[in-house]
């Protein structure tokens, strides 16, 4: 045994004999022990990861007490000079899913920056006092009681207004097509002469005018024609004017709920646009937000919706359809209140940070449309699979196990390539889903912080010191 050596951490004394230390693994160790040949040495450093230190000196095996603090332990192997690959795997994962988190918590605190700015202004008047009142109340950023009745009006009329034209879309609020009625005319009471057949002689003229000038070939601007027609149909196979009535046609029918709904939204709507163009910050910051602009081509498609309702214009087979096209996207009205949930801006930024697994998941699932639509194919007969692209439809919908039961695999082979195709499908969405829950999981427990209501201490404690015969005694008593 060589000289003994007394190690003082924490309050904690340590026996160690100097030959064991000056073998040990840590090169920093083994210096500060030469420099102080003393027997007794006090280190201040946290005891726990100390002792974790001390144990990788002598046995040449890093672990990370459970209880600390993997960004103190990292600080405690930057003191001792010890790589951080030198833990072993099983407590080198937690180290590095520490910092992974910690990162990721840093990149969605900086993404607030995507949310509405705060009003800011140098001038301390009344009037820009009120305009950042103003600001705040439309943009959410307040929790008083304006604010919060604001957030319940808009909310009513974003709702309003989707499912406005969504009920008016219903059968029963439709116009149909009415038979055409036949005209009753009197019989002619005196013979006069037949008039003269103009179209007849106009034909005749034309016949004549035709046979000089050579037929020209307009078969290719028919076929293309054909094919944009054809192309349309197959998005919109129904024109849309059959589908939501005009404003004309729900004054018709009896249900003018639908035109006075129409009314009160575009006004709110309108209102609410003037009064965030007053009350920005900036006036380019309000029409570089995407929110911004489709609200304002919502609101011009509502006014030339109007205008064709007062010049008793019709939506027949023409641009103007176009209008009610544009209708549909009122459903997006209700991202502008999601978005400053906190559930919903955790949920789209989960998405965003995993883009990495996100094109994993398409990666994956476009090879098992490859090979399974192709397998299919060649399984199957052509009269159920009419060809391979149709079978790309049917391997998206039985690997994200939806089946639909349009296409049905009828074979003894197809059935089994069927199965495989359903649980790959279902191992590999297992797999990769739960990365988007644990990220959103980790980031609403942090965004919900604030919430949480920590209780303040009830009671205080007072201390009394007593000493007796070189014995000190504290005695703790609450007020």
């Amino acid at each position: 045994m060589g000289e003994e050596l007394l190690f003082y951490v924490g309050g904690q004394k340590y026996h160690f004999s100097r030959d064991e230390i000056a073998k040990g693994h840590c090169e920093k160790l083994r210096e500060w022990i030469r420099d102080h040949p003393n027997q007794k040495i006090v280190i201040n450093r946290p005891k726990l990861s100390f002792e974790a230190i001390l144990d990788f000196h002598l046995t040449g095996n890093l672990h990370m007490p459970v209880v600390v603090c993997p960004e103190l332990f990292k600080e405690e192997l930057d003191f001792w000079e010890i790589s951080h690959k030198t833990l072993e795997k099983c407590c080198l994962t937690r180290l590095s899913s520490y910092f992974r988190d910690k990162a990721l918590l840093k990149d969605y605190r900086k993404s607030g920056s995507c949310l509405p700015q705060k009003h800011v202004s140098t001038q301390k008047n009344v009037f820009n006092k009120s305009l950042r009142k103003l600001w705040n109340i439309l943009n959410y950023q307040d929790n008083c009681l304006e604010t919060k009745a604001y957030f319940c009006l808009s909310t009513c009329m974003i709702i309003l207004s989707i499912f406005g034209v969504a009920i008016s879309t219903l059968p029963e609020f439709r116009l149909k097509d009415q038979p055409p009625v036949a005209e009753v005319t009197a019989e002619p009471t005196t013979t006069l002469p037949p008039p003269p057949d103009y179209c007849k002689l106009l034909y005749e003229r034309e016949k004549v005018t035709a046979t000089l000038i050579p037929p020209q070939d307009t078969t290719a601007n028919n076929s293309s024609k054909d094919f944009e027609r054809k192309f349309i149909e197959k998005i919109f196979p129904e024109p849309v004017h059959k589908k939501i009535p005009s404003l004309k046609q729900t004054l018709d029918r009896g249900t003018s709920a639908f035109f006075y709904i129409e009314i009160i939204t575009t006004v709110f709507f309108t209102i609410e646009q003037a009064l965030l163009l007053i009350s920005g910050p900036r006036l380019v910051s309000h029409f570089m937000n995407a929110m911004n602009i489709i609200e304002m081509l919502l609101l011009l498609a509502s006014y030339c919706r109007f205008s064709l309702h007062f010049l008793e214009l019709e939506y027949e087979d023409n641009g103007w359809s176009l209008l009610l096209y544009v209708q549909m996207f009122r459903v997006l009205r209700i991202v502008r209140v999601m978005r400053h949930v906190t559930a919903f801006k955790v949920l789209n930024y989960s998405i965003s940070a995993g883009k990495k697994d996100l094109c994993i998941i398409i990666l994956y699932i476009f090879m098992g449309i490859v090979i399974f639509s192709n397998l299919i194919f060649f399984f199957e007969l052509s009269e159920d699979f009419h060809s391979i692209p149709d079978a790309w439809w049917w391997t998206l919908i039985t690997m994200t196990t939806v089946g639909y039961g349009d296409m049905i695999p009828k074979t003894i082979a197809g059935k089994v390539l069927g199965c495989v195709c359903a649980v790959s499908g279902v191992i590999m969405l297992s797999l990769v889903i739960p990365i988007f829950v644990n990220t959103f999981l980790f980031l609403y427990q942090y965004a919900e912080l604030e919430s949480v209501n920590i209780p303040a201490p009830k009671k205080r404690c007072t201390a009394s010191r007593t000493s007796t015969s070189g014995d000190t005694e504290i005695t703790v008593d609450p007020e």
